[in-house]
């Protein structure tokens, strides 16, 4: 990398559980086309400072402040991950770069930013609605673990604020999941939403449906050892198939109908009648599972239904959201990101 000034640019970060995604963004504020981005596996790497010194080392400019949305609660522009065993510290970044400003947020508040100013190509509508357009707005997203945030509107311009809502205690909403949350005590002494309703709460909703129905055989690979979240969303896709698992496509349907009341509940919490956005990796890859019909049957129920099948219902499809969230929320809310040399 040049040490030429070129502190224009920006740096923007999407830190989750399994992945890093790194962008470079120009100084046009009105342009959030990344000049160059690099997305890596967390486990090739010691802690962040390491992929950002590999991705910087690889560019010709040296930008001058950065944003990341990181997987876990930020505080005093500090994080310790969630789902991962790094501690990510803005001022440490920013002394270690040379950046101006280094701002930390919390990754589900940098999907809400990105979220928003999707076109419409780059979402999959389950319910059109009918939005309120001064309304809060809720966003949900599971990926490997239940990511929540929501924006509200003032003076003509989004809000984002984050949220540690899926680390609320997981409250079933049929006979079979009162099932599921007993088969869970067992193994937890705290049963949270984002640990029936992520990627690491698949593989438990699928023993428990082997557990509930003794005699049910699992295929190796769902069984197993490895990704077996991997290995269940394959095979419930393959449903129908010769050789397939009828647990895992149960699974899914199951994992479905958690993540409609889930998100019923966050948007009856913050009144979010501007719309409810799904995020994260697992929902565009189980689409033929997450229909309109799977969803909104429990996603409209009890005695605001009504109110709730007017919020308009989006799945995100663009994997860059929270990546090009983080860089408009640096150009919305921070003063020396972007400044011209």
């Amino acid at each position: 990398m040049t040490t030429e000034k070129s502190s224009g640019c920006l740096l923007a970060g999407d830190i989750g559980g399994t992945k890093t995604s790194l962008a470079l963004f120009g100084p046009d504020k009105g342009n959030l086309l990344p000049l160059a981005e690099k997305t890596v596996n967390n486990d090739t790497a010691s802690g962040l400072e390491e992929i950002i010194a590999s991705f910087l080392g690889e560019q010709t400019v040296r930008p001058g402040s950065a944003c990341f949305g990181v997987a876990g609660p930020v505080i005093n522009n500090r994080a310790h991950m969630t789902n991962l065993p790094w501690t990510v510290d803005a001022r440490g970044l920013r002394q270690r770069f040379g950046m101006r400003s280094v701002i930390l947020i919390n990754d589900l508040v940098a999907t809400a930013m990105g979220a928003v100013s999707l076109p419409a190509g780059q979402l999959h509508t389950l319910n059109r609605g009918r939005p309120d357009h001064g309304g809060a707005v809720a966003v949900i997203a599971p990926g490997t673990g239940l990511g929540q945030a929501f924006l509200v509107r003032y003076r003509g311009r989004f809000l984002p604020f984050p949220s540690e809502g899926g680390h609320c205690a997981f409250a079933p909403a049929s006979e079979q999941q009162a099932r599921l949350l007993a088969f869970m005590s067992r193994r937890l002494d705290h049963v949270s939403a984002e640990q029936v309703c992520s990627g690491i709460g698949i593989p438990s909703l699928y023993d428990f449906l082997r557990a509930d129905r003794p005699g049910r055989v699992a295929t190796r690979g769902t069984a197993g050892n490895g990704d077996r979240t991997r290995a269940i969303v394959e095979a419930a896709l393959a449903a129908g198939k010769e050789g397939d698992d009828p647990l895992a496509a149960e699974a899914l349907a199951l994992f479905v109908a958690i993540l409609a009341t889930e998100s019923a509940n966050l948007v009856l919490k913050i009144l979010a009648t501007g719309g409810l956005y799904i995020g994260g990796g697992l929902p565009p890859r189980i689409l033929p599972y997450l229909t309109a019909k799977a969803f909104l049957g429990d996603f409209c129920r009890g005695r605001h239904r009504q109110m709730l099948a007017r919020v308009p219902v989006h799945v995100i499809l663009e994997p860059r959201t929270a990546l090009i969230g983080a860089a408009a929320y640096a150009c919305a809310f921070d003063s020396g990101a972007r400044d011209r040399p």
